[in-house]
Formats: structure tokens, C-alpha cells, sequence
């Protein structure tokens, strides 16, 4: 077991490594620079994969993204957890990310999506957005 911090991964910033976003070469950077144990949920697969066919992308592309991050699967705790979640401009799959993410002892979330980086504060999590124009 290394001591590199656990992040959190969610969808919105390894989707960028899918398909070309304004953040995506920096994200790259930031992989080479950062050592992390890199985690997240097993919605990531899914919903990596769902974006996968909507672009036309080969699934490999996905198995190779996801090649190093470790997928925990939600249980029905996790489900319940965060259908509890105090923030209420938060989004069901957005919950479950964070939610997985603090039972995962994450000490930070790579996300690109503001709701999620801005409930993944209020919770005490550090939010890390490489090449973000808004990321504070």
C-alpha cells in the first residue's frame, strides 16, 4: 500500500479523457505530476461506458481509462446515504459519487461538475479540477 492520497474520480473529469474537452490536456498534466490512488464507484464504469456509446467510442477506450482507478460497489447503505445528503441542488447519480466517495476515506474528488466540487466542500472534501475555468 502506497501513501499517495485517495481521490475521488467521478465522471465528469475522466469522460475528459474520453472525448476532447477544454481540460482535458491538463488533466493529463496532472496525472503525470500527481501521485494518487485513484478511486470511485462501480456507477463510473457505467456511466463511462453509457458515454461511450453515445460517442461511438470503442468500450476498450473505457477499459483503458479505467485501467488503475479502483471501482468499490455501491450497497443498498450507500443508496440510502445519500438519498439523505442535505444539499438539495444535488443530483441522484452527483449523491452517490459523494457519498461513495467519503466511505471511501477519499481525501479529495477530481470532478469537473460544480454542484458535485461545491457539495464534495461542504462535506470537507479538497476538490481538484485541472485546467478548470471556474475551479476555486
Amino acid at each position: 500500500m502506497t501513501d499517495d492520497p485517495v481521490i475521488y474520480v467521478d465522471t465528469s473529469a475522466l469522460g475528459a479523457l474520453l472525448i476532447d474537452q477544454p481540460e482535458s490536456q491538463a488533466l493529463l498534466d496532472w496525472f503525470d505530476q500527481v501521485p494518487a490512488t485513484l478511486v470511485s464507484s462501480d456507477l463510473l464504469e457505467t456511466e463511462l461506458r453509457r458515454v461511450a456509446v453515445r460517442a461511438g467510442l470503442d468500450q476498450s477506450d473505457v477499459s483503458r481509462v479505467l485501467d488503475g482507478v479502483g471501482l468499490a460497489a455501491l450497497d443498498r447503505a450507500v443508496y440510502r446515504s445519500a438519498g439523505f445528503l442535505p444539499m438539495p441542488y444535488l443530483r441522484t447519480f452527483d449523491a452517490l459519487h459523494l457519498e461513495a466517495a467519503m466511505r471511501l476515506d477519499a481525501s479529495a474528488i477530481l470532478t469537473y461538475d460544480r454542484r458535485l466540487g461545491e457539495a464534495a466542500r461542504s462535506a470537507g472534501l479538497n476538490v481538484i479540477a485541472p485546467g478548470a475555468t471556474n475551479s476555486s
